[in-house]
C-alpha cells in the first residue's frame, strides 16, 4: 500500500502473528482480482489433516474435547516446521531478506521476550 505521498507502507493489522487467524495475500495474484491466501489455510489443514477427529477442531461445542486434544498430544516437528516455513516464506518475501533460524529457536524467542521485552520472568 503506498500513503499519501506515494511511499510504500507496509500496514500492521490485528493478529498478523496468529498463525490460525492471519490472512496474507499475494500481492501479484490479488492485483488480478484472486484472493490467495499462503497462510490460514495451510495451517488449518495441517491440524484437520493430522488429527482422527476433525469433527473437534470444527465443532464449537465440542471445546473441552479440543482442549484435551491440545493438552494431550504435541504436533510433530515436521508438521510444525511445516507452519513455519509458510511463515519463514512470508518474512523473507517482505523483508527480502534470507531468515536464519539458528539452534535453538524457542529459547532465542524466550530470551528475546525476556531481555528486549521484559515479558517473561
Amino acid at each position: 500500500m503506498k500513503d499519501l505521498e506515494g511511499n510504500d507502507k507496509l500496514i500492521y493489522m490485528d493478529e498478523v502473528g496468529t498463525p490460525d487467524s492471519s490472512r496474507i495475500w499475494d500481492e501479484a495474484q490479488y492485483r488480478q482480482g484472486k484472493v490467495v491466501e499462503n497462510s490460514k489455510e495451510g495451517f488449518r489443514q495441517l491440524l484437520l489433516n493430522h488429527f482422527p477427529a476433525p469433527d473437534i477442531l470444527l465443532n464449537k461445542n465440542r471445546m473441552p474435547e479440543r482442549l484435551a486434544l491440545a493438552e494431550n498430544n504435541a504436533l510433530p516437528v515436521d508438521v510444525l516446521m511445516a507452519v513455519s516455513k509458510t511463515y519463514t516464506d512470508i518474512a523473507e518475501k517482505i523483508t527480502g531478506q534470507k531468515i536464519e533460524i539458528g539452534g535453538n529457536p524457542k529459547q532465542e524467542i524466550v530470551d528475546i521476550l525476556r531481555e528486549e521485552y521484559q515479558l517473561i520472568d
